[in-house]
């Protein structure tokens, strides 16, 4: 008993050592202006990672290379945890070493979304790999591939619909990937990715710029010093459509012109409860990269105007104010057009969107409430490689301009093994200057100085959304997810949903 004993005592200190290091791997040292402590916890599919707030974490594993297969004796250890409950304890194949510490999983999941008078599924496989190289360079790339059946009307509703995908017999297929390399100390970051980005605390979606359109391209640099954090960041997205070039379809149908997107922003904890923000955005294209947009301490709107006001700007602020009990209070303001003789005027051209809120969390949940308004037009242009847009989805508040939404939101962890978040908003809008597909020039052609617009012009709709979603992470390897979603305006609707990942 004696040998016994004296065996399990290292094993159990080894485990517990490796468990140290796999926590200290998985955390960050660096707090991204991006990384907001408020935001939609309803999530609508376990590809929706930024709702599950689920960041990875690296398993203990041994020195060198390992992978489940080197015996019948591991093989079946690894495939007896694939149906436990907890946390992983196992990755596919791992590396560990001083100078690198990497995995690679695979997963597969199936998707069912009913709605009153039709369904459809998505069945999707992809793999994922995470690596820490030389403890300051981090690598993450994650894709996936599948095919939606049922109604492909219902389907293209899917939020993982913002990418590239073909139909054929009724079937929808799709893929996407995103991933990031980048340098991160603890005052510093320097990357190169694919993904999305979230400006601003927010609820229903940023007015700034949200992260619910499809993934592109970027570089970024964040930078820490004092009481002062500051961020560039410049990316390639999409057009929304194309140019006639030679009047061939085969070839004008991939005449898509170059678009951007640059944005810097700066902060200041101007105390121990009170942070400020101040930054701006610009949409530019049908040109190569505009170095003037990678300049971080310029005022990009002087810049634009010596560049003979072709691109799209933005100027944006906020604060974020803690108060007693870990409450935070937000606010935020993105301004894309004013005239000063005009700013308390009902001209069109005083296009800005307002955003504030209240979190409270408790010992047992996370309450937060929320009030945003864009007044009409905010996002409109008049060229599509300057349209405030990404691969046909807007860029700036997802519910559009002409509204008015109030939005509620409570997150309930129960225990450890589900996390359930309710949601109801409460929304206005007019139909006028709804879409960041208005072309001003169009609408208000010789009256563009002197046309007004006011809020909820056009047709009015007064809609009720009540949202629920439970996710289930109970089992090591495998994810669960239920929702179900009310919709009331004109007409009342039902969607439910139900998910399924297997991760290893």
């Amino acid at each position: 008993m004696r040998t016994k004993n004296n065996l399990r005592f290292p094993a159990l200190a080894v485990l517990l050592l490796l468990l140290t290091i796999a926590q200290s791997l998985s955390a960050s040292d660096f707090d991204s202006i991006f990384d907001n402590r408020v935001k939609n916890r309803f999530a609508e599919s376990l590809l929706h990672k930024s709702a599950l707030n689920q960041p990875y974490a690296y398993v203990p594993a041994e020195d060198g290379f390992v992978h489940r297969f080197p015996s019948f004796k591991e093989f079946g250890e690894s495939f007896v945890e694939a149906f436990d409950i907890g946390s992983p304890r196992r990755a596919l194949f791992s590396y560990r070493h001083p100078d690198l510490v990497a995995d690679f999983n695979i997963y597969a999941g199936y998707e069912s979304n009913i709605h009153e008078d039709d369904s459809y599924g998505f069945l999707y496989k992809g793999w994922e790999i995470n690596a820490i190289a030389l403890k300051k360079l981090q690598l993450h790339t994650d894709w996936y591939s599948g095919r939606f059946y049922g109604d492909p009307d219902l389907a293209r509703t899917h939020l993982l619909l913002n990418s590239w995908n073909t139909t054929e017999d009724r079937t929808i297929t799709t893929d996407n990937m995103r991933g990031e390399f980048a340098y991160v100390a603890e005052k510093t970051k320097l990357a190169i990715g694919r993904n999305t980005f979230r400006v601003g605390n927010s609820l229903s979606g940023s007015i700034i710029l949200n992260d619910s359109t499809n993934d592109y391209g970027y570089l970024l640099g964040e930078f820490k010093l004092g009481d002062f954090s500051f961020a560039l960041m410049h990316g390639s997205i999409m057009a929304d459509s194309v140019k006639a070039l030679t009047g061939s379809h085969f070839y004008d149908d991939k005449a898509y012109p170059d678009k951007f997107i640059s944005l810097h922003q700066l902060n200041w904890q101007a105390g121990k409860n009170t942070e400020l923000f101040l930054g701006e955005s610009v949409i530019y294209g049908d040109r190569g990269m505009d170095v003037n947009y990678l300049l971080p301490n310029a005022f990009w709107r002087a810049t634009e105007h010596n560049l003979k006001d072709r691109d799209n700007m933005m100027l944006y602020g906020g604060f974020n104010q803690r108060l007693p009990l870990d409450m935070l209070l937000y606010f935020q303001i993105a301004v894309d057009e004013f005239s000063y003789g005009k700013i308390f005027s009902s001209w069109w051209g005083n296009k800005y969107a307002l955003q504030g809120g209240l979190e409270l969390p408790t010992s047992f949940a996370d309450f937060a409430v929320e009030l945003s308004a864009v007044r009409p037009y905010t996002y409109a242009h008049y060229m599509n490689h300057t349209m405030y847009s990404h691969d046909g989805k807007g860029l700036g508040y997802p519910k559009g301009s002409n509204i008015v939404d109030l939005t509620l939101q409570a997150n309930v962890p129960i225990k450890k093994y589900a996390d359930w978040t309710c949601r109801l908003s409460l929304s206005r809008s007019g139909s006028d200057g709804s879409s960041w597909k208005d072309n001003y020039h169009d609408i208000f052609a010789g009256q563009i100085q002197t046309a007004e617009a006011h809020w909820f012009d056009g047709v009015v709709t007064d809609e009720i959304t009540l949202q629920n979603s439970i996710y289930i992470p109970i089992m090591a390897h495998h994810r669960f997810l239920i929702g179900h979603e009310m919709k009331k305006n004109d007409e009342l609707s039902h969607r439910a949903f139900a998910a399924w990942q297997f991760f290893y």
